[in-house]
């Protein structure tokens, strides 16, 4: 299905009209609208929208900043505060490069705004690194921001204002009005052709880290832990583990299994739900930091993967060190995971989240995969690019979009419930998790979410497997599409246009 195209004057810099249509081609597509982009200003009084220094009369004009041209042109990151709360015709909105033409539809530049958030402007400017190699949270764009939330994001904001200014314009030049939010998850059914009624969509998948506890190195990491509760009287601590370990000579023993060999419930909750999910699988063992139990993990796994395989779930690359660092062990590794599970590998997920924007998210593409879905932050819940829907990254080393797409990660069980992240119980994490979906369903986004199977043994899980549940039948009950990660895509490709 094609978008229906609407003429934009582009009024900016010339070196800058790539990533110009890129923005406008990310925003406009929830729109159901592709952007024609036009540079003659004496065809500019016929567009529908135009972003340029000077507001073009009769014509809902963005204001193009010259301090945003000259910051990312040059490459220079932004200074912190540069995102604020600024008012105008449609309201409070959080954006940067201020302008104050009043004849301009944003008292910002919406399309530089957008830019620097769809972008990792601050990935590409900051050489900050934590341990595992990511951007942390605290040099972010959202850290150096107070008035820009991870959680509410901007992005969706100035798509609903773009929605504002181009409808009465479309009106004026008599063309179709704009679909309502949501609109590309309402699939046609099969046998009558009416539409699937689905007003945004959640992606279950599940990161398959470790597939059994009480190993070696598990009874090791264990004893570290007790003698580290010890140390600092955490005695509730102690408790937890000394009862694990009462749990797996009293239960697990005896039944031979496991409390992170979960699959057999997972799978049959979701059956239960009429759902299906995502497993990103490790295909190697490449270096310490993608596992603790790699011969356990390699020798169990393909059980697992017949499990899942008999269940109909789709598999993804859980991407290993190796994996981040060149093509050929990617593709590789992709091609070992498909003969594995004996189906398409079409998506991938970092260990760690050990993904970089503009490193790794070109040799992504050139090993064939169709979407990622590892941009987050460990630290906490949110829309690392500002935006609840799927979007092509931009390759700015090639000044141009990449050819997979880019599936948001809004919630991780780890960063809710781990002492290092957030530690929320599982009642606020709840809360947290339905204020990140709630957003998605106002703006019609499409997103994932992951539980790492391991959080399915109900005894030390702390109630955040029955969080799991109970958010699928609520994002059920909301008129939410629940599927796989590759099916949301499938889903938005087919109706907003899969990459050229």
């Amino acid at each position: 299905m094609a978008l229906q195209p609407i003429e934009i004057y582009d009024g900016g810099p010339e070196a800058f009209a790539p990533r110009a249509r890129w923005v406008f081609d990310t925003l406009l597509a929830p729109l159901g609208r592709a952007p024609l982009m036009v540079r003659e200003r004496t065809a500019a009084g016929h567009c529908a929208l135009a972003w340029a220094r000077e507001p073009v009369p009769g014509v809902p004009t963005l204001p193009c900043a010259d301090e945003a041209m000259d910051v990312l042109l040059a490459g220079r990151p932004l200074p912190p505060g540069s995102f604020a709360r600024i008012e105008g015709e449609a309201g409070q909105v959080v954006g940067a490069f201020p302008a104050g033409d009043a004849g301009h539809v944003a008292p910002f530049d919406l399309v530089a705004s957008a830019f620097v958030l769809l972008a990792c402007w601050d990935e590409r400017t900051c050489p900050r690194r934590d341990r595992f190699g990511r951007l942390p949270f605290q040099a972010s764009v959202f850290a150096q921001n107070p008035d820009l939330h991870i959680e509410d994001p901007a992005v969706d904001h100035y798509v609903d204002l773009l929605r504002t200014v181009v409808e009465p314009r479309l009106r004026a030049l008599g063309l179709a009005p704009l679909p309502p939010p949501g609109w590309m998850w309402a699939a046609p059914a099969p046998d009558t052709g009416s539409a699937i009624p689905a007003s945004f969509a959640v992606a279950l998948t599940h990161d398959v880290d470790n597939v059994w506890r009480w190993t070696p190195r598990g009874f090791a990491a264990t004893a570290y832990r007790s003698a580290r509760a010890v140390r600092h009287g955490r005695w509730d601590a102690l408790g937890k583990e000394l009862g694990d370990l009462g749990e797996w000579l009293t239960v697990h023993v005896p039944r031979r299994t496991d409390p992170s060999w979960t699959f057999p419930q997972l799978l049959r909750g979701e059956d239960e739900r009429r759902v299906s999910s995502t497993f990103f699988v490790i295909a190697r063992h490449t270096h310490r930091r993608d596992g603790n139990q790699p011969v356990e993990y390699q020798r169990r796994i393909p059980v697992a993967l017949e499990m899942l395989r008999h269940g109909r779930r789709e598999v993804g690359l859980h991407g290993n060190d190796a994996d981040r660092l060149g093509v050929d062990p990617l593709a590789a590794d992709r091609t070992l995971l498909q003969e594995r599970s004996g189906s398409p590998v079409e998506g991938v997920r970092y260990h760690y989240l050990r993904c970089l924007y503009h490193e790794t998210l070109p040799l992504v593409e050139r090993a064939g995969f169709t979407y990622d879905s590892s941009l987050a932050f460990a630290e906490h819940e949110g829309f690392r690019c500002g935006a609840s829907f799927p979007f092509r990254p931009y390759c700015i080393a090639e000044e141009r979009p990449l050819g997979l797409l880019e599936l948001p990660l809004a919630v991780m069980d780890t960063t809710l419930v781990e002492p290092q992240y957030r530690s929320l119980p599982a009642a606020e994490g709840e809360r947290a998790t339905r204020k990140v979906l709630s957003t998605v369903a106002r703006t019609g986004g499409g997103v994932a979410v992951l539980w790492h199977n391991q959080r399915f043994d109900h005894r030390s899980t702390k109630g955040y497997d029955d969080v799991y549940w109970r958010l699928i039948d609520w994002a059920h009950d909301e008129g939410a599409f629940v599927g796989t990660a590759a099916g949301l895509v499938r889903r938005w490709n087919e109706r907003i246009g899969a990459p050229a």
